[in-house]
């Protein structure tokens, strides 16, 4: 995987590196410890004199089955994140299976939200305009985390915070930090510009509520992104590939009996968990943890499309009413937005992460068009859950179709070639 991620970089645009990363400790799970989070962020955070402002944040979780993966693989869509949302872009690199089973990666998630929520001011981060993302299993985190952290937040008794200092004595909140970043009335030097370490040193982040007294921080999630999840874990491997019209394009047993029993270890996994399965929550759970809009895609050619498109529109139906934007791309597998492509990054991946960001934009205050929002169907068929973006969509697929008729039959007008044998202009069908 490591070597698929490093050739599907090299595509032009070749997407950033991080600007810094901050160590952060384990609150929530059993096995304490600490992980890291990867911090990309817009060029404004660097030369924006208002110290006042505030910027939105995307929490990711990438893929790779609960058990692959880094914090940078979803560079790419980091870039966009920061190009068309100017929001800041945090990919979770939460601790990984087989050493670190479920439930972990989930309590990193959630510890991820309430460590940025709580150095909010820090960081230049509005804990109200939060929103998570995620790509497979990671997809599965952006569902399973604001279960968590609702259970926490009405002191559920499923989880609760631990003080790391007393926990873990090696371990003290106040060195818990290697945050690389410069003030805001600073600016980058050139060699800095390009660096994935250092910029500037600052002293480690002072302790709030949530280090002093275990006190959950105030936030608002905006908007829910996930890109062709796992949300049900209670039917089997089989049953979900016996469910793509073409089976060639399943993931290898191998590779997901591996996934599996890394992170569902021995037979004491209830399968029914949220935190596992979110698709086995209630309706009135759902309800109260998830924002009003849902972004979610699912792919044609993959075992995990028809829990997910199910889920989908479970979410949007009575009595959940949720908003859902996004749907079911036609004729792609799973991860088809990280093809290991050394020389060109997918049209429809691009359009796809292009969507969804128009989506947060819109949910953080900003305005689009439904063209923005619909951008998709101009290379790919999607079935959407929103009708309004299933009606936009059917309007380009029906101009693409005119587009092709008039293109066969020659009667699309191109350009004018001036023919001296007759004197006047001549109309040249576009081929």
């Amino acid at each position: 995987m490591a070597i698929g991620m490093k050739f599907h970089h090299l595509a032009d645009p070749k997407p950033p590196s991080p600007n810094f990363k901050i160590l952060v400790p384990s609150r929530l799970s059993a096995a304490g410890g600490q992980f890291k989070l990867v911090f990309y962020v817009p060029e404004s955070y660097y030369t924006d004199t208002d110290e006042e402002y505030r910027y939105p944040v995307v929490v990711n979780f990438h893929g790779g089955g609960f058990t692959l993966g880094t914090g940078t693989d979803d560079a790419r869509w980091a870039s966009a994140v920061l190009k068309n949302v100017d929001a800041i872009f945090v990919s979770v690199e939460y601790r990984l299976a087989p050493e670190f089973p479920f439930s972990i990666g989930v309590e990193d998630g959630t510890d991820a939200l309430l460590y940025l929520a709580a150095h909010a001011e820090e960081l230049r981060i509005d804990p109200h305009r939060m929103a998570l993302s995620g790509f497979s299993a990671g997809g599965n985190f952006a569902f399973t985390v604001p279960l968590m952290l609702r259970d926490l937040q009405n002191d559920a008794g499923r989880r609760s915070l631990h003080d790391t200092a007393n926990t873990h004595p090696l371990h003290n909140y106040k060195s818990s930090s290697n945050l690389s970043l410069p003030r805001p009335t600073l600016t980058r030097t050139s060699s800095a510009a390009t660096s994935t370490q250092s910029i500037l040193k600052l002293s480690d982040l002072e302790p709030t509520a949530l280090e002093v007294d275990q006190k959950i921080p105030d936030l608002t999630l905006r908007a829910i992104v996930s890109f062709y999840p796992p949300t049900d874990f209670r039917s089997t491997r089989a049953e979900k590939r016996s469910t793509n019209p073409v089976p060639e394009k399943n993931l290898p047993p191998f590779l997901t009996n591996l996934f599996d029993e890394s992170y569902m270890p021995g037979c004491n996994i209830d399968f029914s968990d949220p935190y596992l399965s979110p698709a086995a929550a209630t309706d009135a759970d759902l309800a109260a943890a998830y924002p009003e809009d849902i972004v979610l895609y699912t792919c044609e050619y993959d075992m995990l499309n028809v829990e997910g498109t199910a889920f989908g529109t479970r979410l949007s139906s009575k009595p959940i009413e949720k908003t859902l934007h996004g749907g079911l791309i036609r004729a792609v597998p799973h991860a088809f937005d990280k093809k290991p492509n050394p020389l060109h990054f997918p049209e429809a991946a691009n359009k796809c992460y292009n969507e969804a960001c128009a989506q947060l934009k819109r949910v953080f205050g900003g305005r689009v068009s439904i063209e923005e929002r619909t951008q998709l169907d101009e290379v790919e068929v999607v079935d959407r859950f929103d009708e309004e973006e299933a009606a936009a969509g059917r309007r380009i697929a029906k101009g693409k179709e005119r587009q092709r008729e008039e293109d066969t039959d020659g009667l699309l007008k191109g350009p004018d070639i001036y023919d001296p044998n007759f004197k006047k202009y001549l109309d040249v069908p576009k081929r």
